[in-house]
C-alpha cells in the first residue's frame, strides 16, 4: 500500500529502535564488570528521535522507518501507537535478504555528567530493500534525512539509490558515530548529491583528519558543496556555508543525558529550514530543542515537556 503524505513532506528514513538506557558510574575497562544505578527501556533511533521533533512542530512528514518482528519490533508497536506515529511495516520482518528480522537494540551507557556511549545490537533497520521505496512517490517530498547506521550496511545502497533516483528531493545527511565505517566510495555517492551535513565536532574531526573544527567544517563544506552544521554541545551550532562560518549559541542546560540530542537538532533544524526560516534562526530553535532533550532522560520529550518550549514553526 502507498504511503500517502499531504504538501511538501519531510521524508525521515532511519530506524526505530529499542533504547536500554544504563546510568553507570563509569565505562568499564576491558574485561571489567559495573553495575548499573539504574535501567530503563525506551524507544528511539535516530528517524524516530528526529520525526517525533517533526511531529510536535506540525511538520509534515513520513517515518520510513521499518518495523520487523520480534521482542524489540512488539515495543516499538506499542510506543509508536501511544505516540499515534506510524512507520513503515514491512511484510513478516523479511529484509532485503528474505530473512526475518528484530528491529535493532541499543545499549546506551550514561556516565554521571551525561555523556552517551552506545553498543547497537543490529535488526532489521540494516536490511533495506530498494522495494520498500516503491511505497513512496518522491513527488511528495521537499526534502529527506538518513544517518550512518543505516546507510553503512549493505542495505545502504537502497537508500542512498532513492536519493541518487530523485535528486530534487534534498537530503540532510546525519552519519552520527558511524561517520567513519560509511564506505569512502558509498560517501562520496551521497557527496555527489549535494546534501547537507549535519554531525557533531568530534564526528567532523574524525572524518577530515582536521584539527581544528572551523578548518574541518570548512573542508567539508567544499567536499560535499553545500552547507555543513556542526553541533558543539553546550556551545551551539556552527554553521559552514559558502566561505562564511556562524556560530549559533546555545543557552546553558543542566544535562541529564545526551541520548537523542544531535537527532532533536536534526528535526527541528530541518523542519524550519523546510518551512523557510534563515538559517540562523532555524539553528537557534533547534539547539532550544536539542538543549530540552538533553535535560530529560532518553531521547525525545514528551508533548508535555514539548509544549512548555513554547516553539512553534
Amino acid at each position: 500500500m502507498r504511503m500517502e503524505t499531504t504538501g511538501r513532506a519531510i521524508l525521515a528514513v532511519g530506524a526505530v529502535i529499542t533504547d536500554l538506557v544504563c546510568r553507570v558510574p563509569r565505562l568499564p575497562t576491558s574485561g571489567e564488570g559495573v553495575v548499573a544505578e539504574e535501567v530503563r527501556a525506551a524507544v528511539g533511533g535516530c528517524a524516530l528521535n528526529s520525526a517525533n521533533v517533526l511531529r510536535q512542530l506540525g511538520a509534515p512528514h513520513t517515518l520510513f522507518a521499518p518495523v520487523g518482528q520480534g521482542v524489540f519490533a512488539g515495543f516499538v508497536e506499542r510506543e509508536l501507537a501511544v505516540r499515534g506515529m506510524e512507520a513503515l511495516r514491512v511484510p513478516e520482518g523479511r529484509g532485503d535478504d528474505g530473512a526475518v528480522y528484530d528491529n535493532s537494540g541499543c545499549v546506551c551507557f550514561v556516565e554521571p555528567e551525561g555523556e552517551r556511549t552506545m553498543l547497537t545490537l543490529p535488526g532489521i533497520d540494516r536490511h533495506f530493500a530498494a522495494s520498500w521505496f516503491d511505497e513512496l512517490d518522491a513527488t511528495d517530498f521537499a526534502c529527506g534525512f538518513a544517518s550512518g547506521y543505516e546507510v553503512e550496511g549493505a542495505s545502504g545502497d537502497a537508500i542512498v539509490g532513492f536519493f541518487e533516483a530523485h535528486p530534487e528531493v534534498r537530503l540532510y545527511y546525519a552519519p552520527g558515530p558511524r561517520v567513519t565505517q560509511v564506505a569512502a566510495q558509498r560517501t562520496a555517492r551521497i557527496n555527489v548529491l549535494h546534501p547537507v551535513w549535519h554531525l557533531n565536532d568530534a564526528e567532523v574531526r574524525a572524518y577530515t583528519g582536521c584539527a581544528s573544527l572551523e578548518e574541518a567544517g570548512f573542508a567539508l563544506s567544499a567536499e560535499c558543496g553545500n552547507a555543513v552544521v556542526v553541533t558543539e554541545g553546550a556551545r551551539g551550532a556552527h554553521l559552514f556555508e559558502e566561505g562564511r562560518h556562524v556560530l549559533v549559541p546555545a543557552e546553558p542546560v543542566d544535562v541529564a543525558d545526551t541520548i537523542g540530542a544531535g537527532d532533536a537538532h536534526l528535526g527541528a533544524l530541518v523542519a524550519a529550514r523546510t518551512s523557510g526560516w534563515a538559517w540562523e534562526d532555524a539553528l537557534a530553535l533547534a539547539n532550544r530543542v536539542a538543549g530540552a532533550v538533553c535535560q530529560v532522560s532518553g531521547g525525545t520529550l514528551s508533548d508535555a515537556a514539548f509544549a512548555r518550549l513554547g516553539v512553534s514553526l
